[in-house]
C-alpha cells in the first residue's frame, strides 16, 4: 500500500542517518553495491544498444535508456545507496530538521566516494569479460563517452541539473510506493528513460561510463580522455546534480511539505 512522501521520507532519512552514524562500514557497502549494480546494467544496456543501433539506426539510445532505467529499480528494491538520491533526501532532511547541512553533505560525499569505488571495481571486471574485450570503437558506448567528453561546461551543468530532477522524481515515486514493487517499477520505467534517452548528465552513471570505457578502450584511444577533462566533467556534473536533486527537488518539496494544511505530497 502506498504512503505519502511526507510520511515516508522522514523514515528513509532516519534510516540513512542511523546507519551512517552507527555502522558506517555497512553504509559504505550499500553505496558500493549501488555502483556495482549501475556498472552491470550500464554494460548490458550499452551492449544491447549497439545491436539495436545496427538494426535500426537512431533507436540505440532508446534501447539504452529503457534498460538503464531498470538499474534504479534494482538499487531501490535492494536498498543500495545512490548519492544523487541522497542529495534530495538530505536536503529535505535539513528543511525538516532531521539533519544538519554539514551532516547531509558528509553523507552525500561519503556515498559518492563509495559509489565510485563500486563502479570502478565492477567495470574493471566487466572489461575483462568476453563482451568487454569484444567491444569496438564503432559501438554505442564508445560514441556515447566521446560525445560526453566533448560537451562544454555550461551544457554539462544544465543537463546535470535536469538529470537529477528526473532521477529524483523517480525516487519520490518509489518512496511513496511503499512495499508495492510493481508500483516502484512503474515509477522508475515511466520516468528514468527520459534523462538517459536525452543524454542528460548523471554523476554516478558517468563514473561507471568513464571507468568502463577507460578499461575497455584505453585512455589514449578515446578523444578527450584526460584527467583534467574527466575531473572537469565529474565536478560540474556532481554540482549540477546537487542543485537539481538537492536544492530543487529536495528543497522545493521540503518547503511545500512544511504547510500547515493537508496539501502535502
Amino acid at each position: 500500500m502506498g504512503v505519502s512522501f511526507h510520511e515516508s521520507a522522514p523514515k528513509a532519512i532516519q534510516n540513512k542517518l542511523d546507519l551512517f552514524n552507527q555502522e558506517p562500514a555497512r553504509f559504505a557497502v550499500r553505496a558500493i553495491l549501488a555502483g556495482v549494480f549501475l556498472g552491470i546494467m550500464t554494460a548490458f544496456a550499452a551492449n544491447t544498444a549497439t545491436v539495436i543501433e545496427s538494426i535500426a539506426p537512431g533507436a540505440g539510445r532508446y534501447a539504452f535508456a529503457s534498460i538503464f532505467a531498470s538499474t534504479l529499480y534494482v538499487i531501490v528494491v535492494l536498498q543500495g545507496e545512490l548519492a544523487t538520491g541522497d542529495m534530495m533526501f538530505m536536503t529535505y532532511g535539513v528543511i525538516h530538521k532531521k539533519n544538519t547541512i554539514l551532516k547531509g553533505l558528509a553523507i552525500v560525499c561519503f556515498v559518492t566516494l563509495f559509489n565510485l569505488i563500486g563502479g570502478v571495481l565492477v567495470t574493471s571486471m566487466i572489461a575483462s569479460t568476453t563482451i568487454g574485450e569484444a567491444v569496438t570503437t564503432d559501438s554505442f558506448i564508445y560514441e556515447l563517452i566521446v560525445a560526453k567528453l566533448e560537451k562544454p561546461s555550461g551544457k554539462l551543468f544544465i543537463e546535470a541539473i535536469l538529470a537529477n530532477i528526473v532521477v529524483n522524481i523517480a525516487f519520490m515515486l518509489t518512496t511513496q510506493a511503499g512495499k508495492d514493487y510493481t508500483a516502484k517499477l512503474l515509477g522508475v520505467v515511466v520516468v528514468v528513460p527520459a534523462f538517459a534517452a536525452m543524454s542528460y548528465e548523471h554523476s554516478i552513471a558517468n563514473f561507471v561510463l568513464t571507468s568502463l570505457t577507460g578499461f575497455e578502450f584505453g585512455p589514449d584511444n578515446i578523444p578527450g580522455y584526460t584527467w583534467d577533462n574527466i575531473l572537469r566533467h565529474w565536478t560540474i556534473v556532481w554540482v549540477g546534480n546537487l542543485i537539481g536533486g538537492g536544492l530543487i527537488m529536495g528543497g522545493i518539496y521540503g518547503w511545500l511539505n512544511l504547510t500547515k494544511t493537508n496539501y502535502k505530497d
